[in-house]
């Protein structure tokens, strides 16, 4: 029987024990037959039974309610796995349709479509690989062309061809091959300026017009074209040297027979002697021939340069107008005002005179401009001359092994031998030379060696600028000169200008380069930097002594430098070349120093740039000069010694400005037992080629 009561249907299942309800493998006969007593009792065994039929009855009336009661959302849930597996069915049908179509659409469309866009842009990018490579194939070609327009006399033509192939090979610079080509066609170019520069020399004896225009189109293509006007003054020198010395040399020889006399070997002037009386007619008569053709080019070469000048005075826009606009655009050291006026000798303002009489003069007997202007020209030159004697013949200074020539060295050999010497060359002796105008003389009261003037800075000033100034003055009268120069003889008057004129303000680096030399102890610094141990084991972080003595002979120079300013203004441009020389001084011997290091180690090249940061910083508080000049110079050289052997190599052929000990240096010191003797060998054989140059 099974109860009807609630609470009595559960506390017949809560008497249930825990144990049946422990998993669902538990053996419930098992454990009540375990559970037995050894002695059994029918009506125990009756009665126990029947309690565990009631749990059973209970149990069962309670799953079979449950089940009632869970009826309805067991059906809904039914329904719905029903409904959702029918869906799913549905959806596979259709991701197959779906993927079947697609599957399609890739082998009918997309493959295709894409196929074709893939070998389109293969094509254009092979369209334009053949392109560069037909363009490098005409490169490879030019030199065949070029060949047959220098043979042609075309030079206008290969030097446009030539820059327009450098131009070119810019572009294909990525290619492999095209990195021989630059160099190569650099190498032609340099072949066409030699070819140009012997078509020059051959118009000095037979001159051909179009020969001559096309010359001249050439060097104005590459821009050269006042390399082209001193290259012809040396070649008609020496054609007319040739021509007279091979016109007597055959006299002599014709009248010395069978003399075994070396007379090629005679200077024109002892060949001369040996002339005889009855060949002087006709070796003079045969001179003269061959010096008129000379002559003859150069007059008409003179009036090609005559007609095209008019020429281009005559086009809108050009005749160098040109040369006004770049006039203009020169400015001026000086203004006319009270705080920066000009600094003037009794000398300059005595020429400046004399030239404003002689022009006057000029305007009234147009006849005698040239003569005047000639004379002027002169004068200049003189004066100029004299400047230089007295303040920067002394040019070839040696500092740290480092030695400086001024370009207008060679214009001022000139000035000797034209102006003041007759007969002689520049290496004849005193006794050999006639002087055609007395040598310039520097006052005694001038002294140029004291260390407390910095060696006559207050002369040296006052002398160059007044003479840049007049310089300066002679450019502004340029125009006017111009206007009444002859026109045959206009071209004396733009050489006066381009050789002379132009190189007053240059003396300033000569003049100015002596007492930078001499200020600033540059052998002092080079021994306290042979007496600095660089192979160091550890991170340094104080500078070196030598850097504070550098500093205070700089403080020197600068406190020099504000005495003397107290006398005579120093103007800016004097001031920056003073600055420029000396710190360029102290960087290379700094570089000469490091390049005297025997042994050095990582460490050691790390002071080196915390000395040269510390002398960088302390200078730049002394001048306003920027940049600093020869910084890239020290910096460079001392991280060259991190290079590996490879880079080495590359950087010897890139940095020629270093001397071969300063390299060789790098090799040994740098690199050390890194590398193995035949590396080592090589890399000196390397210093070696590019030293030979230069020996």
């Amino acid at each position: 029987e099974q109860p009807t009561d609630p609470q009595a249907e559960q506390e017949i299942i809560d008497s249930i024990e825990e144990v049946y309800f422990s998993s669902d493998s538990f053996d419930m006969v098992q454990y009540e037959l375990e559970k037995l007593p050894p002695d059994l009792n029918l009506l125990e065994l009756e009665e126990y039974r029947d309690k565990l039929k009631r749990q059973q009855a209970a149990v069962s009336k309670r799953v079979a309610d449950l089940i009632l009661e869970k009826q309805p959302s067991y059906v809904k849930e039914l329904e719905r796995v029903t409904s959702l597996q029918t869906n799913l069915q549905l959806a596979a049908v259709i991701c197959t349709n779906a993927r079947r179509q697609l599957r399609s659409a890739k082998e009918g469309f997309t493959e295709a479509s894409l196929g074709l866009l893939a070998n389109q842009r293969r094509r254009q990018l092979l369209t334009g690989l053949l392109k560069s490579l037909r363009t490098i194939k005409t490169l490879q070609r030019t030199d065949v062309r070029l060949s047959e327009m220098l043979e042609e006399e075309d030079y206008s033509g290969a030097i446009q061809l030539c820059l327009e192939c450098q131009k070119a090979a810019s572009t294909f610079k990525h290619y492999h091959c095209i990195s021989e080509l630059n160099s190569k066609l650099q190498d032609t170019l340099e072949q066409i300026e030699e070819q140009l520069d012997v078509a020059l020399s051959k118009t000095c004896k037979h001159f051909d017009v179009s020969h001559y225009t096309k010359v001249q189109l050439a060097y104005k293509l590459l821009g050269k074209t006042q390399t082209a006007m001193d290259q012809l003054h040396m070649h008609f020198t020496q054609a007319i040297h040739n021509t007279v010395f091979q016109v007597v040399l055959g006299y002599v020889e014709l009248c010395a027979g069978n003399a075994d006399t070396k007379f090629q070997k005679m200077q024109y002037k002892d060949l001369c002697t040996h002339i005889t009386t009855d060949s002087y007619i006709p070796c003079l008569t045969d001179l003269c021939k061959a010096l008129w053709e000379v002559m003859l080019s150069y007059h008409l070469t003179m009036q090609w340069h005559d007609e095209h000048y008019k020429e281009e005075e005559a086009t809108p826009g050009a005749g160098n107008v040109s040369r006004e606009t770049l006039r203009s655009q020169k400015r001026s050291d000086y203004n006319l005002n009270r705080t920066n006026a000009p600094i003037l000798t009794n000398t300059t303002l005595n020429m400046i005179r004399l030239v404003g009489k002689y022009m006057q003069m000029m305007n009234i007997l147009k006849p005698i401009a040239f003569d005047v202007i000639h004379s002027v020209s002169q004068l200049f030159d003189y004066y100029l001359y004299a400047v230089y004697t007295f303040f920067g013949r002394n040019d070839m200074v040696c500092i740290s092994k480092h030695f400086y020539s001024p370009p207008c060295s060679v214009l001022i050999l000139n000035i000797m031998q034209y102006l003041l010497w007759e007969n002689a060359g520049p290496h004849a002796s005193p006794e050999e030379r006639k002087e055609k105008v007395p040598s310039p003389h520097l006052s005694q009261l001038v002294v140029l060696t004291a260390s407390d003037t910095l060696y006559g800075l207050a002369e040296r000033v006052v002398a160059t600028e007044s003479l840049v100034f007049l310089a300066e003055q002679f450019e502004f009268l340029q125009p006017h000169l111009d206007t009444i120069m002859p026109s045959a003889k206009k071209p004396f008057l733009q050489q006066f200008y381009s050789q002379t004129v132009s190189t007053a303000s240059e003396l300033r680096k000569p003049i100015y380069w002596i007492v930078a030399a001499k200020a600033i102890d540059y052998e002092q610094m080079l021994l306290l930097m042979a007496g600095v141990k660089w192979d160091i084991k550890e991170i340094m972080s104080q500078h070196n002594v030598y850097v504070d003595v550098l500093l205070k002979e700089f403080e020197k120079f600068n406190q020099r430098l504000g005495d003397v300013s107290k006398i005579v203004r120093i103007p800016l441009p004097v001031s920056n070349v003073l600055w420029e020389h000396c710190i360029r001084l102290a960087n290379r011997t700094l570089v000469e120093g490091y390049a005297n290091v025997k042994k050095c180690s990582n460490e050691g090249r790390a002071l080196m740039q915390l000395d040269f940061q510390q002398f960088l910083m302390k200078l730049e508080k002394l001048t306003d000069l920027r940049p600093i000049p020869d910084k890239e110079f020290v910096e460079t050289y001392i991280k060259a010694y991190y290079l590996t052997e490879n880079d080495m190599e590359q950087f010897i052929k890139n940095h020629r400005e270093y001397s071969m000990k300063q390299l060789t240096n790098l090799v040994n010191v740098c690199l050390g037992s890194h590398i193995n003797k035949k590396a080592r060998q090589k890399l000196l054989a390397a210093i070696d080629d590019i030293d030979r140059p230069k020996r």
